[in-house]
């Protein structure tokens, strides 16, 4: 096979020249390192915006046939593995390893960060707020079964900001130790993927008990010991664990997407399109809401969702969570909060980060 064998000799060619360009590229990201260092400026040893910036002009200068989701990965890669050259990344996820936050935690810092596993979100707040991890990935809401509220929760009380967001499409599989169903006589999994997928499971797993767990991870590898048991989880929680899948795709809805929430110490760089989060409450009185809401309008902000809460230990008060375009720093952005803020006992700017809508 002459023909192939010549276009593969091609492709050898251009891998060592890539080889050698990924090198040259990481000589270069070290000697700014090594400046920085020069300057006192290794605090700032990760820029985000600029990997942002890259990211997208690559994409703008891209002929194809690469889609522009594998050249974002691509480069993700490239700066997750030069930046370790310097000094990882430390990012906190809900644990363990293989969960959805996990692979969100990948998909948006690359395998060369290290990765802290935590076993709450909590955690997640406490591992960046101590500076024991430069960020934090969190749930924030899933397009079947909406918000989380226990991350909306730990903005209450935590200083830490949203820097960016991360979209994952969730694909659930029911898995067991012997991939047989009619030996299962209980079902493994965290409280979300189980509502994702509760029609599947009435239709084909009626009647099994469903223990719930603190991640999809963690019933897994229940599953894994117990030849009775099976889980929902992900098709890589399948690989770790050794587990057979009985069936793939058991998610209600075809497009079944989780959205994470980058939090950090420092507040993000603008970007050409951005986003901004705030949470207030206001007076229970008659009209409060729309008062506030009226405002947005009136200045023709676009609200992109808006969540309501119940205040802790305060019966019938509620905390709003509110999702606009715009970023914090715009005039006109700017003038609509402060008047906000006169409406609302309490408001605070969760942050301004990259709308990736």
């Amino acid at each position: 096979m002459p023909k192939i064998d010549e276009i593969r000799d091609q492709i050898d060619k251009i891998d060592e020249k890539l080889l050698q360009l990924f090198n040259r590229r990481a000589k270069l990201a070290i000697q700014i390192g090594q400046e920085k260092s020069k300057q006192n400026d290794s605090n700032h040893f990760h820029v985000p915006h600029r990997e942002r910036d890259i990211i997208e002009r690559m994409k703008q200068a891209n002929p194809g046939p690469l889609p522009e989701e594998a050249v974002e990965t691509i480069f993700r890669e490239i700066f997750s593995a030069t930046l370790a050259l310097e000094k990882p990344l430390n990012i906190a996820y809900l644990g363990p390893e293989t969960t959805f936050s996990h692979q969100a935690a990948i998909k948006q810092f690359g395998h060369s960060a290290v990765f802290v596993p935590t076993g709450g979100i909590e955690n997640i707040f406490h591992e960046v707020e101590q500076g024991h991890a430069d960020y934090g990935v969190v749930p924030i809401e899933n397009s079947t079964e909406g918000v989380v509220n226990l991350t909306l929760d730990c903005f209450v009380d935590s200083p830490l900001v949203i820097c960016d967001e991360v979209k994952l499409g969730i694909s659930l599989c029911y898995l067991s130790k012997s991939g047989d169903p009619a030996k299962v006589r209980q079902i493994y999994s965290h409280p979300q993927p189980f509502a994702q997928s509760r029609s599947w499971l009435n239709q084909h797993a009626a009647g099994i008990e469903q223990v719930t767990t603190s991640s999809t991870a963690v019933a897994a590898e229940m599953a894994s010991k117990d030849d009775t048991a099976a889980a929902v989880a992900g098709k890589l929680a399948a690989e770790c664990y050794d587990l057979k899948i009985i069936a793939e795709k058991i998610e209600d809805r075809a497009k079944n997407t989780t959205r994470f929430l980058v939090i950090s110490r420092e507040k993000a760089k603008r970007a050409k399109r951005n986003k901004t989060s705030v949470m207030f409450s206001i007076e229970d009185e008659a009209g409060s809401l729309l008062k506030v809401l009226q405002l947005f309008a009136r200045n023709q902000i676009n609200l992109t969702k808006i969540q309501s809460r119940p205040l802790r230990n305060r019966s019938w008060e509620y905390l709003f969570f509110v999702d606009f375009e715009g970023h914090i720093d715009d005039p006109h952005i700017d003038k609509v909060i402060r008047s906000v803020g006169k409406r609302c006992i309490f408001l605070r700017v969760l942050g301004s980060y990259p709308n990736h809508d």
